[in-house]
């Protein structure tokens, strides 16, 4: 600051001394009242070399302005668009039908729908296999643990199979640039389709643009702040207190799989997902393990209530699953399964219900 300063000092020295052709001398002849004769100030002309190196110096300045104000627009639009996502997509039901295999000591009926993910040549979806087989394979979970990958438990109760049957459902909730959301339902019967009938629920939540899908705890605080507003929302929609404010422990359990007194008798499996409307569908199922197989009338144990995104948003985590949904829009397209089967023992024309009805 000192040499600037005194380059400052100086220039108003010179400015005193001599400026438009007075001088200091001029200065004494006004105060002593002489006829001072008009003078033009001088031409100040500055040198070729120097012009052009001004020039060039604006110039290159203009051009910086400009690139630097082009970059802080493209890093904001950047940092506010977020990744492009999938606009282009379709998503098309099919079905895994089995009627009375001879591959097996006992016969298998199975009707399992489940979404296959297609993209196109201009956008292809480049975690496309990842997100199909988790498509595949979430339908198939019961079909699997009670039938085609029995662990050693079921093998013994296999013995008494006369069929395995099974019916799922599945209904693609929510479709978006970077996300998929999958509702599945499934009604199943081992031993028999008559006297062994269970229900059950689950769903899948995929990210687009990384294959990964998010499970209710990676989004959501599933703490007993939580599961009381869930609760209260859970009797309100169904109109009377079937969870009692002396259960929120048991459920809080459920949500985090934390049950060790029932962990013999059932997998708990949390599960969300997502509306057209861009509520949560969340909710807890309780699918029986072999030790907990009775022969009685078609049992349902699942519970779940729908809460709207201000529900919610108290208890979100830090997740990028809220930035893909805080940006998402509805996009892409679901084709309904071609030739779709009824199950002949739990589809919807099934005599069993007659059956039980009956009783």
């Amino acid at each position: 600051m000192e040499g600037i300063q005194m380059g400052y000092d100086g220039y108003i020295a010179a400015d005193r001394i001599n400026i438009g052709g007075y001088t200091k001398e001029n200065e004494t002849s006004v105060k002593d009242g002489g006829y001072i004769p008009e003078q033009t100030a001088p031409e100040q002309v500055m040198p070729e070399q120097t012009q052009t190196s001004v020039k060039k110096r604006r110039r290159m300045f203009a051009l910086a302005a400009g690139a630097l104000a082009a970059g802080c627009a493209a890093i904001y639009l950047i940092s506010c668009a977020g990744p492009k996502g999938y606009h282009d997509y379709t998503v098309q039901k099919q079905q895994y039908y089995v009627e009375y295999s001879d591959e097996y000591p006992y016969w298998d009926v199975l009707t399992v729908e489940y979404p296959v993910l297609t993209g196109t040549e201009e956008e292809p979806i480049e975690q496309i296999e990842q997100i199909n087989a988790q498509l595949y394979d979430t339908a198939m979970d019961r079909v699997n643990y009670w039938h085609l990958q029995p662990n050693d438990e079921v093998k013994q109760l296999q013995e008494e199979y006369s069929i395995f049957s099974s019916d799922v459902d599945c209904n693609v909730t929510y479709h978006s640039q970077y996300l998929l959301s999958v509702n599945y339902q499934e009604i199943y019967a081992p031993i028999s389709p008559v006297w062994y009938v269970y229900m059950t629920q689950r769903a899948l939540t995929l990210d687009l643009l990384t294959g990964e899908s998010y499970a209710l705890k990676d989004i959501l605080r599933l703490d007993e702040d939580f599961v009381k507003m869930w609760a209260d929302n859970f009797n309100d929609k169904l109109g009377e207190e079937m969870i009692a404010p002396e259960d929120v422990e048991i459920f809080i359990d459920w949500f985090n799989c934390a049950d060790k007194e029932l962990a013999e008798f059932y997998d708990f499996v949390p599960f969300f997902y997502v509306t057209d409307e861009g509520n949560l569908v969340v909710g807890v199922s309780l699918d029986p393990k072999v030790a907990a197989l009775s022969g009685r009338d078609p049992s349902n144990s699942t519970f779940y209530t729908e809460l709207t995104a201000e529900e919610t948003e108290p208890f979100r985590k830090k997740s990028v699953f809220w930035d893909r949904y805080d940006k998402s829009e509805s996009t892409g397209e679901v084709l309904r399964c071609r030739e779709k089967q009824d199950n002949i023992w739990l589809g919807d024309q099934a005599s069993v219900w007659d059956y039980w009805e009956e009783e």
